[in-house]
Protein backbone atom coordinates (compact mmCIF):
# COMPACT_ATOMS: atom_id res chain seq x y z
CA UNK A 1 0.00 0.00 0.00
CA UNK A 2 1.36 3.74 -0.96
CA UNK A 3 2.12 5.91 1.94
CA UNK A 4 1.13 9.11 0.91
CA UNK A 5 3.22 12.15 2.05
CA UNK A 6 1.48 15.54 2.84
CA UNK A 7 3.63 16.87 -0.23
CA UNK A 8 1.78 13.83 -2.49
CA UNK A 9 -1.48 14.40 -0.92
CA UNK A 10 -1.42 18.59 -2.07
CA UNK A 11 -0.14 17.87 -5.27
CA UNK A 12 -2.43 14.85 -6.04
CA UNK A 13 -5.59 16.41 -5.19
CA UNK A 14 -4.60 20.08 -6.97
CA UNK A 15 -4.11 18.03 -10.44
CA UNK A 16 -7.59 15.93 -9.37
CA UNK A 17 -9.48 19.83 -8.81
CA UNK A 18 -8.27 20.91 -12.39
CA UNK A 19 -9.90 18.02 -14.02
CA UNK A 20 -12.71 18.52 -11.98
CA UNK A 21 -13.31 22.01 -13.09
CA UNK A 22 -11.91 23.43 -9.69
CA UNK A 23 -9.89 25.69 -11.46
CA UNK A 24 -9.93 28.90 -9.64
CA UNK A 25 -7.52 28.06 -6.49
CA UNK A 26 -7.30 23.88 -6.73
CA UNK A 27 -3.90 24.27 -5.14
CA UNK A 28 -5.37 26.58 -2.01
CA UNK A 29 -8.18 24.26 -1.91
CA UNK A 30 -6.29 21.74 -1.41
CA UNK A 31 -3.80 22.71 1.07
CA UNK A 32 -6.90 24.29 3.23
CA UNK A 33 -8.51 20.89 3.21
CA UNK A 34 -5.46 18.95 4.36
CA UNK A 35 -4.80 21.38 6.93
CA UNK A 36 -8.33 21.09 8.17
CA UNK A 37 -8.07 17.92 8.03
CA UNK A 38 -4.29 17.63 9.63
CA UNK A 39 -4.94 20.70 12.25
CA UNK A 40 -2.38 22.26 10.92
CA UNK A 41 -2.06 25.78 9.16
CA UNK A 42 -0.98 26.01 5.54
CA UNK A 43 2.70 27.52 6.97
CA UNK A 44 2.56 24.26 9.12
CA UNK A 45 1.64 22.07 6.00
CA UNK A 46 4.33 23.88 4.17
CA UNK A 47 7.30 22.54 7.21
CA UNK A 48 6.05 19.13 7.17
CA UNK A 49 5.91 18.02 3.41
CA UNK A 50 7.44 14.73 4.25
CA UNK A 51 5.03 14.06 7.13
CA UNK A 52 3.16 10.79 6.30
CA UNK A 53 -0.37 10.70 6.40
CA UNK A 54 -2.19 7.86 7.86
CA UNK A 55 -5.54 6.15 6.82
CA UNK A 56 -7.76 7.82 9.62
CA UNK A 57 -7.00 10.93 7.97
CA UNK A 58 -6.91 10.11 4.40
CA UNK A 59 -10.22 8.97 4.53
CA UNK A 60 -11.70 12.08 6.28
CA UNK A 61 -9.63 13.96 3.57
CA UNK A 62 -11.27 11.91 0.68
CA UNK A 63 -14.59 12.82 1.56
CA UNK A 64 -13.86 16.51 1.79
CA UNK A 65 -12.05 16.27 -1.85
CA UNK A 66 -15.04 14.74 -3.00
CA UNK A 67 -17.60 17.21 -1.64
CA UNK A 68 -15.13 19.84 -3.20
CA UNK A 69 -15.55 18.29 -6.45
CA UNK A 70 -18.97 18.49 -6.42
CA UNK A 71 -18.48 22.80 -6.02
CA UNK A 72 -19.12 22.38 -2.32
CA UNK A 73 -17.47 25.58 -0.89
CA UNK A 74 -14.43 25.01 1.18
CA UNK A 75 -15.74 27.69 4.18
CA UNK A 76 -18.67 25.31 4.50
CA UNK A 77 -16.46 22.02 4.43
CA UNK A 78 -14.42 23.13 7.06
CA UNK A 79 -17.02 25.64 8.81
CA UNK A 80 -14.33 28.35 8.61
CA UNK A 81 -13.97 31.54 7.25
CA UNK A 82 -11.74 34.76 8.42
CA UNK A 83 -13.15 38.37 7.84
CA UNK A 84 -11.29 40.92 9.30
CA UNK A 85 -8.49 38.76 10.64
CA UNK A 86 -11.34 36.97 12.96
CA UNK A 87 -11.94 33.49 12.61
CA UNK A 88 -15.53 33.25 12.21
CA UNK A 89 -17.64 29.64 11.90
CA UNK A 90 -20.36 29.62 8.50
CA UNK A 91 -22.26 26.67 7.55
CA UNK A 92 -25.16 26.86 4.80
CA UNK A 93 -27.47 28.85 6.79
CA UNK A 94 -25.83 32.01 5.48
CA UNK A 95 -23.28 33.65 3.03
CA UNK A 96 -19.94 33.25 3.21
CA UNK A 97 -18.25 36.70 3.70
CA UNK A 98 -15.87 38.24 0.99
CA UNK A 99 -13.06 40.52 1.39
CA UNK A 100 -15.09 43.32 -0.20
CA UNK A 101 -17.49 43.68 2.83
CA UNK A 102 -14.46 44.62 5.13
CA UNK A 103 -14.15 47.65 3.21
CA UNK A 104 -17.33 48.37 4.57
CA UNK A 105 -15.99 47.72 8.05
CA UNK A 106 -12.42 49.61 7.89
CA UNK A 107 -14.46 52.81 6.65
CA UNK A 108 -16.27 52.39 10.17
CA UNK A 109 -13.86 52.08 12.04
CA UNK A 110 -11.62 54.26 10.39
CA UNK A 111 -14.28 57.68 10.51
CA UNK A 112 -14.94 56.63 14.03
CA UNK A 113 -11.52 55.87 15.46
CA UNK A 114 -11.37 59.64 17.67
CA UNK A 115 -15.43 59.01 18.74
CA UNK A 116 -16.51 57.99 22.05
CA UNK A 117 -19.35 55.22 22.21
CA UNK A 118 -21.76 55.18 19.32
CA UNK A 119 -25.31 53.16 18.13
CA UNK A 120 -24.92 51.63 15.01
CA UNK A 121 -27.44 48.55 13.57
CA UNK A 122 -26.71 46.43 11.07
CA UNK A 123 -29.08 45.30 8.65
CA UNK A 124 -29.09 41.51 7.41
CA UNK A 125 -26.34 40.43 9.41
CA UNK A 126 -26.08 36.92 7.79
CA UNK A 127 -23.20 34.95 9.85
CA UNK A 128 -22.65 38.33 11.92
CA UNK A 129 -19.65 39.27 9.99
CA UNK A 130 -19.91 42.81 10.34
CA UNK A 131 -21.33 43.41 13.33
CA UNK A 132 -19.21 41.00 15.25
CA UNK A 133 -16.26 42.51 13.83
CA UNK A 134 -17.24 46.11 14.90
CA UNK A 135 -18.14 44.96 17.94
CA UNK A 136 -14.64 42.94 18.42
CA UNK A 137 -13.15 46.61 18.01
CA UNK A 138 -15.36 48.60 19.23
CA UNK A 139 -17.19 47.06 22.78
CA UNK A 140 -18.17 50.31 23.74
CA UNK A 141 -20.57 50.25 21.23
CA UNK A 142 -24.26 49.76 21.24
CA UNK A 143 -24.90 47.55 18.50
CA UNK A 144 -27.88 45.84 17.11
CA UNK A 145 -27.73 43.30 14.73
CA UNK A 146 -30.87 42.25 12.43
CA UNK A 147 -31.88 39.69 9.99
CA UNK A 148 -34.96 37.99 8.26
CA UNK A 149 -33.91 34.52 9.17
CA UNK A 150 -34.01 32.68 11.95
CA UNK A 151 -31.00 30.21 10.88
CA UNK A 152 -28.71 33.01 10.03
CA UNK A 153 -29.64 34.68 13.52
CA UNK A 154 -28.76 31.32 14.55
CA UNK A 155 -25.41 31.52 13.30
CA UNK A 156 -24.33 35.27 14.05
CA UNK A 157 -24.96 34.33 17.79
CA UNK A 158 -22.64 31.69 17.34
CA UNK A 159 -19.96 33.64 16.11
CA UNK A 160 -21.26 36.92 18.47
CA UNK A 161 -20.60 33.93 21.63
CA UNK A 162 -17.21 32.94 20.23
CA UNK A 163 -15.63 36.22 20.34
CA UNK A 164 -17.31 37.56 23.70
CA UNK A 165 -19.27 40.34 22.19
CA UNK A 166 -22.11 42.19 23.20
CA UNK A 167 -24.30 42.66 20.38
CA UNK A 168 -28.79 42.80 20.49
CA UNK A 169 -30.31 40.52 18.05
CA UNK A 170 -33.34 41.48 16.44
CA UNK A 171 -35.19 38.84 14.03
CA UNK A 172 -37.54 40.68 11.45
CA UNK A 173 -37.72 42.13 7.76
CA UNK A 174 -35.43 44.78 7.06
CA UNK A 175 -35.56 47.88 8.73
CA UNK A 176 -38.89 47.40 10.86
CA UNK A 177 -37.14 45.79 13.68
CA UNK A 178 -36.20 48.83 14.70
CA UNK A 179 -39.81 50.34 14.85
CA UNK A 180 -39.73 49.39 18.66
CA UNK A 181 -36.08 50.67 19.42
CA UNK A 182 -36.72 54.51 21.21
CA UNK A 183 -33.22 55.81 20.08
CA UNK A 184 -31.75 56.27 16.98
CA UNK A 185 -28.49 55.11 15.81
CA UNK A 186 -25.57 56.82 14.64
CA UNK A 187 -24.60 54.28 11.80
CA UNK A 188 -27.30 52.36 9.69
CA UNK A 189 -25.04 49.46 7.35
CA UNK A 190 -25.85 46.65 5.36
CA UNK A 191 -24.46 44.22 3.02
CA UNK A 192 -27.77 43.13 1.45
CA UNK A 193 -28.57 40.93 -1.21
CA UNK A 194 -27.91 43.09 -4.85
CA UNK A 195 -27.69 40.46 -7.30
CA UNK A 196 -30.31 40.56 -10.11
CA UNK A 197 -32.77 38.14 -11.05
CA UNK A 198 -30.91 37.43 -14.29
CA UNK A 199 -27.21 38.09 -12.91
CA UNK A 200 -28.40 35.18 -10.33
CA UNK A 201 -28.52 32.20 -13.15
CA UNK A 202 -25.01 32.77 -14.16
CA UNK A 203 -23.47 32.72 -10.82
CA UNK A 204 -20.67 29.94 -10.30
CA UNK A 205 -22.07 26.63 -9.42
CA UNK A 206 -20.05 26.95 -5.72
CA UNK A 207 -22.03 30.00 -5.20
CA UNK A 208 -25.58 29.32 -7.09
CA UNK A 209 -25.97 25.60 -5.80
CA UNK A 210 -24.76 26.33 -2.13
CA UNK A 211 -25.16 29.68 -0.77
CA UNK A 212 -28.50 31.02 0.20
CA UNK A 213 -30.51 32.21 -2.30
CA UNK A 214 -32.08 35.04 0.05
CA UNK A 215 -28.69 36.44 1.06
CA UNK A 216 -27.85 37.03 -2.65
CA UNK A 217 -30.67 37.51 -5.07
CA UNK A 218 -32.84 40.68 -4.81
CA UNK A 219 -35.03 40.47 -7.79
CA UNK A 220 -35.69 41.55 -10.29
CA UNK A 221 -33.08 44.22 -10.67
CA UNK A 222 -30.86 43.81 -7.93
CA UNK A 223 -31.72 47.10 -6.39
CA UNK A 224 -35.02 46.37 -4.51
CA UNK A 225 -33.72 45.92 -0.91
CA UNK A 226 -31.07 48.81 -1.54
CA UNK A 227 -34.07 51.10 -2.51
CA UNK A 228 -35.96 50.45 0.30
CA UNK A 229 -32.69 51.06 2.64
CA UNK A 230 -32.11 54.35 0.63
CA UNK A 231 -35.40 55.21 1.23
CA UNK A 232 -35.97 54.24 4.85
CA UNK A 233 -32.93 54.80 7.03
CA UNK A 234 -33.13 58.72 7.34
CA UNK A 235 -36.51 57.58 9.95
CA UNK A 236 -33.93 55.69 12.12
CA UNK A 237 -30.43 57.96 11.85
CA UNK A 238 -29.84 60.78 14.22
CA UNK A 239 -28.83 64.36 12.63
CA UNK A 240 -25.82 63.28 10.60
CA UNK A 241 -26.04 59.78 11.14
CA UNK A 242 -24.84 57.86 7.99
CA UNK A 243 -25.82 55.04 6.04
CA UNK A 244 -23.46 52.62 4.43
CA UNK A 245 -24.31 49.84 2.03
CA UNK A 246 -22.13 47.74 0.24
CA UNK A 247 -23.76 47.51 -3.78
CA UNK A 248 -22.83 45.38 -6.61
CA UNK A 249 -20.69 46.34 -9.95
CA UNK A 250 -22.26 48.86 -12.29
CA UNK A 251 -24.98 49.72 -9.58
CA UNK A 252 -23.32 53.05 -8.50
CA UNK A 253 -25.42 55.09 -11.14
CA UNK A 254 -28.62 53.97 -9.85
CA UNK A 255 -27.60 54.38 -6.35
CA UNK A 256 -26.98 57.52 -6.83
CA UNK A 257 -30.60 58.57 -8.52
CA UNK A 258 -32.09 57.18 -5.92
CA UNK A 259 -30.15 59.07 -3.41
CA UNK A 260 -30.89 62.43 -5.15
CA UNK A 261 -34.36 61.47 -5.41
CA UNK A 262 -35.08 60.69 -2.14
CA UNK A 263 -33.99 64.14 -1.13
CA UNK A 264 -32.96 63.01 2.10
CA UNK A 265 -29.55 63.45 2.32
CA UNK A 266 -26.76 66.26 2.56
CA UNK A 267 -23.70 64.34 1.92
CA UNK A 268 -22.77 61.11 -0.87
CA UNK A 269 -19.36 59.39 -1.20
CA UNK A 270 -18.86 55.59 -2.90
CA UNK A 271 -16.05 53.81 -1.21
CA UNK A 272 -13.85 51.92 -4.13
CA UNK A 273 -12.66 48.44 -3.98
CA UNK A 274 -9.41 47.12 -5.03
CA UNK A 275 -10.04 46.84 -8.55
CA UNK A 276 -11.77 50.71 -8.72
CA UNK A 277 -15.44 49.42 -8.48
CA UNK A 278 -17.72 51.54 -6.75
CA UNK A 279 -18.08 49.50 -3.78
CA UNK A 280 -19.59 51.01 -0.72
CA UNK A 281 -22.29 53.72 -0.23
CA UNK A 282 -21.95 56.35 2.21
CA UNK A 283 -24.71 58.96 2.95
CA UNK A 284 -24.92 61.26 5.40
CA UNK A 285 -28.22 62.76 6.58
Amino acid sequence: MKTWTVLDLVEWTENYFRESGIIATPRLDAEVLLGFVLQKSRLQLYLSFEMPVFPDHLSVFRQLVQRRKEHTPVSYLTNHREFMSIDFYVDSRVLIPRPETEILVEYVLDRTSTHGPISLVDIGTGSGAIAVSLAFNRPEWYIVATDISIDALAVAKTNATRHQTQIEFRSGDMLSTLESVDDKFDWIVSNPPYISSQDYKILPPDVRNFEPKLALASPPDGLQLIRILIESAPNYLKPNGRLAIEIGKGQRLDVEDFVHRSKKYQKIDFIPDLSGVARILVVQV
